[in-house]
């Protein structure tokens, strides 16, 4: 077939019709592929790496891209997609090509598949009763063109322009253009200095989201946002995590106050602890819903499934001629406030643009309604439909433990650099290495001027992330402006070590010592 010949370059068109060469090998350890300068170049965490670039030995810390990409999974993926597409044609009922128009959400087959994915990995090490019981719904899935997409998605379906949208400061830098882009308001709380402990006391792991703060100023301040938009798991940029105590908070409040938490859980599943990170936002509000007593995810007061799984038939179908039934049209209620967005882009590659939306069936069923995806259908089913070969063969699940391990060494590499130079330049690290994610957050002395930084760091060639680009203008953070955000996903554990050399030596000369 004529797409099965054109899915790849001549230059790797024999590995797809080699049969099953390559996907034979995906139990071995999955060879990596470098990026090129020119991604770095474009990176939009650091505007001025097209000039910067110029310099050969140019270290950068500020990127938050994968240093690897997994050449042979993929590969291997389209080798399974071509073969499909060849012995079954693209006619008739062969669904799992996702050539044609397909449902708002996604196909059956690639939900089903994504589904069983998550619910295997997001369990950890859990037993199989209890993997089976914190599972993911295919229902309560949408694809997406990975996370900014949702985000856009969600804040285009559930707010209004002038609604309010919190974030922590710092939070995640180009989330807030995404927000202003859709007439929100940026109402910014300040996250916690460090972590807290089950003792009550700060225990030296990174801060997080401050609901406690939020708490204050919903109750005392009179604040009512529409969303309140946070990275719960190894946040960007400081890679704290907020415990389950504080999530089961800020469900409640959601439900008390009316308001969308939008969870930001790219990095929940880079998590390589001694102990499993707290359950995902979705697996909180299902359990605070079901303690309260109130509507099991759209469940019917929880008396089971079989409604659900009813409805997920029902949508198979996915009539798009037919009016769209919203929470709001069809009379019903949800005490549903979760709305996850996640990706492959972590996990996987960036460039597949493939990610999906975590919520209660109301919410995505209100989240899909949209016209441009009412019209086009599911925005990425042959993407999709690639991941999912990639995890029926195995070989996502094998990368992701491979991703894990990587970052485990460059993690700690990073941690142990920057805390070498803590006396010399005066700097503040976390206690301990980061146990996921993507970043090292460093706080700066008080008589350190980040712009002075920036330049000595650009005369020694080193890039990092200044902290004030993470509080969204016109908000004002004083103690942001004298930090920085430095990535270790993206470099060897030569080039970290020499990077922290480049940087301690800037921030000394900034400092005049």
């Amino acid at each position: 077939p004529v797409l099965a010949e054109t899915m790849a370059p001549a230059a790797v068109r024999h590995l797809l019709f080699e049969p099953r060469r390559i996907a034979s090998n995906c139990g071995r350890t999955i060879r990596m592929a470098s990026t090129t300068k020119a991604l770095a170049a474009r990176d939009a965490s650091d505007p001025t790496s097209l000039r910067r670039l110029s310099r050969e030995d140019l270290i950068n810390l500020a990127v938050g891209h994968p240093a690897e990409l997994p050449s042979e999974v993929m590969a291997a993926a389209m080798v399974d997609a071509a073969e499909r597409l060849r012995d079954t044609g693209v006619v008739g009922e062969s669904a799992t090509q996702e050539l044609n128009y397909v449902a708002r959400w996604g196909s059956p087959e690639t939900l089903d598949a994504i589904a069983r994915f998550l619910t295997d990995q997001y369990a950890f090490a859990s037993e199989p009763k209890e993997k089976e019981a914190r599972g993911v719904r295919p229902e309560s899935l949408m694809i997406t063109n990975g996370v900014s997409h949702g985000i856009d998605l969600a804040c285009a379906q559930l707010t209004k322009p002038g609604d309010i949208v919190v974030v922590e400061l710092p939070t995640y830098f180009l989330a807030a253009d995404v927000f202003r882009d859709n007439g929100l308001d940026v109402v910014g709380v300040d996250g916690l200095e460090e972590g807290i402990g089950p003792d009550g006391l700060p225990d030296g792991t990174p801060g997080y989201f401050d609901v406690g703060a939020l708490e204050r100023r919903l109750r005392v301040d009179g604040l009512r946002p529409r969303l309140v938009y946070l990275v719960p798991t190894h946040s960007n940029p400081r890679g704290g995590t907020l415990p389950e105590r504080d999530r089961k908070r800020l469900v409640k409040l959601a439900v008390e106050f009316n308001f969308y938490v939008l969870a930001d859980e790219v990095y929940h599943l880079l998590h390589w602890g001694e102990e499993p990170p707290p359950p995902r936002m979705c697996e909180v509000e299902q359990n605070v819903l079901k303690v309260a007593g109130l509507s099991d995810w759209d469940d019917d007061a929880g008396k089971g499934k079989g409604k659900a799984a009813a409805a997920w038939e029902v949508r198979r179908s996915d009539d798009v001629y037919e009016a769209s039934a919203t929470l709001e049209s069809s009379g019903r209620s949800s005490a549903a406030r979760v709305v996850s967005v996640s990706s492959f882009t972590k996990i996987l590659a960036p460039g597949l643009r493939v990610g999906w939306i975590e919520a209660a069936r109301s919410i995505v069923d209100m989240i899909s309604d949209r016209g441009y995806v009412n019209s086009g259908g599911c925005v990425a089913p042959f993407a999709a439909s690639i991941v999912v070969s990639a995890i029926e063969n195995g070989s996502q699940a094998r990368w992701l433990r491979e991703l894990r391990e990587r970052y485990r060494g460059t993690s700690r590499v990073l941690h142990d650099a920057a805390s070498r130079e803590e006396a010399s330049t005066g700097w503040k690290v976390a206690s301990c290495p980061p146990s996921g994610g993507y970043f090292l957050w460093i706080e700066l002395p008080a008589d350190c001027d980040e712009r002075a930084v920036t330049r000595a760091a650009e005369d020694a060639g080193v890039a990092f992330l200044p902290g004030s680009r993470c509080v969204p203008r016109p908000l004002e953070r004083p103690r942001e402006e004298r930090s920085c955000r430095l990535c270790f996903a993206y470099l060897d554990e030569e080039k970290i070590v020499e990077g922290v050399k480049r940087l301690a030596e800037s921030v000394r000369n900034a400092r005049g010592k």
